[in-house]
């Protein structure tokens, strides 16, 4: 398996899930509609335009849009049965339902429940998910067919239809699990049922909806809860002090808390401050050292050696033989809008739009103070952090002070931010009010010779607006 399929793995065709009149009623509480007693579905969707042969259809409202309106579509597209909240007429059974989304996950739990052969991994964590999972897929891959999250379908509605396109060959599936409430990964967990767990980072993320770091190592340590007796639960403890420093907590505390309900289960700790990462940082990426050889893993940053080391523990502790998994870790490959390097004619865009908290925004930029030459970091503001934002963005302003980078702070909400890298003695920065004036100001300084570009900012910021302008706009001087 290539690595540019890796996020693609559900391309095969999903296992066969029969559901009858009996079984929709005792898993849902739903009422079967329509003359046939039983079908079989292979997987699931909740938009038309995706629809499979076969799949199930699930109509969810919401928005602008309502699925129930397209449910004919669906089935005409080849829909074999409709998971609905109000009666529709289309030729095939309808299972009506009082929630469809949460039907959708308990349809999802029973065909998990009866999936054999296969080894269940589950991936959460503050920073990293998507990248870990996509890892510990290319490590798993050489042992066999492997199912992934794809992209980073990773909520109450992804989860199920991940669970429920898993081919009958797959030897390891890979769920992704995010959060931003207490609950929310315990209930994802009960789905996937994993034999591993796997917990990328704990870090200032969604302070909004878990209060404090404390609330976000107990909310993401319920995928270790649902974990059985026997299963391996694997922390990466990469960024936890710096974390710690941001908000006044102490790592002890945090790893005692994660150890307690963890509650003796095998607990790996990697990538902890007292034992630095075997491994190094490469031009083309990051060396892993291991007693079963060395890996180049065409990721950048000291963060992803973290990651790496991380899914190689997880692919052995499916089965997967060291040298085979450093052969698929070798094999992986950046996932866009994560640290994905770019070119634009002379200059190298480091492009880390997709997301941002205070701890992967420091990693962005100790990553980006490594370069030779101009270097030039393009921040937007970070989100849901709530109590603690203006304390996160003061922080990021004052670490791009310190590594002297020069700063293009976008948008209204990184004043704080801007401020910082100011008061800290940055004196090659400027503000920008909007992406526009920032392009503005980006390309000006482009124009002088070649740059190392880091952008990256939360999602709601839309950075990858400025990456495309750069990357493919025409509007940099080589």
């Amino acid at each position: 398996m290539s690595a540019a399929t890796l996020s693609n793995t559900s391309a095969a065709k999903a296992a066969p899930f029969t559901i009858d009149r009996a079984l929709a009623a005792r898993l849902t509480g739903g009422r079967w509609l329509g003359r046939q007693e039983a079908v079989t579905v292979r997987g699931a969707c909740i938009d038309s335009r995706q629809v499979q042969p076969g799949s199930l259809f699930a109509c969810l409202s919401g928005g602008s849009r309502d699925g129930h309106d397209f449910a004919a579509t669906a089935v005409g597209d080849g829909a074999a049965l409709v998971l609905a909240s109000r009666a529709i007429a289309v030729p095939v059974p309808v299972l009506l339902v009082a929630d469809v989304g949460q039907a959708l996950g308990q349809l999802a739990t029973e065909f998990r429940r009866l999936a054999r052969g296969t080894t269940w991994i589950g991936v959460t964590g503050s920073n990293g998910k998507t990248t870990v999972k996509e890892l510990i897929a290319s490590a798993c891959a050489e042992a066999g067919p492997v199912h992934a999250t794809h992209g980073n379908l990773n909520n109450h509605l992804g989860v199920p239809l991940t669970i429920l396109a898993t081919p009958a060959d797959t030897t390891v599936a890979v769920i992704e699990m995010g959060a931003n409430h207490a609950g929310e990964i315990g209930a994802l967990a009960a789905m996937a049922s994993p034999s591993i767990g796997v917990i990328t980072s704990i870090g200032p993320a969604h302070l909004e909806g878990f209060g404090s770091l404390m609330g976000v190592a107990r909310a993401k340590s319920e995928l270790f809860a649902a974990l059985p007796p026997d299963g391996l639960a694997v922390l990466g403890l990469h960024g936890l002090e710096h974390a710690c420093a941001t908000v006044g907590e102490q790592p002890e505390r945090i790893i005692a808390e994660v150890h307690r309900i963890a509650s003796g289960r095998r607990l790996v700790l990697v990538g902890g401050a007292g034992e630095p990462l075997p491994g190094r940082l490469a031009e083309a990426g990051i060396e892993i050292e291991t007693p079963a050889g060395v890996a180049l893993v065409p990721l950048l940053g000291e963060h992803n050696l973290a990651n790496a080391a991380i899914a190689f523990q997880a692919a052995c502790a499916a089965g997967v033989a060291p040298a085979a998994a450093l052969r698929g870790l070798a094999q992986a490959a950046p996932v866009p809008g994560r640290l994905c390097p770019r070119r634009c004619g002379g200059h190298l865009i480091l492009d880390d739009s997709y997301n941002a908290n205070p701890a992967s925004m420091v990693a962005g930029l100790r990553l980006l103070s490594r370069y030779p030459g101009r270097r030039l970091a393009v921040l937007g503001h970070m989100a849901e952090l709530g109590a603690q934002s203006e304390a996160g963005h003061r922080l990021v302003g004052a670490e791009a002070a310190r590594l002297q980078l020069s700063l293009v702070a976008v948008d209204a909400q990184t004043q704080a931010l801007f401020e910082s890298y100011r008061s800290h003695g940055g004196d090659d920065g400027v503000h920008a009010r909007s992406r526009d004036e920032a392009l503005a100001l980006i390309t000006h300084r482009l124009a002088v010779g070649a740059t190392t570009v880091l952008v990256k900012g939360s999602r709601s910021a839309g950075l990858e607006w400025i990456v495309e302008h750069l990357v493919s706009g025409g509007r940099v001087a080589p």
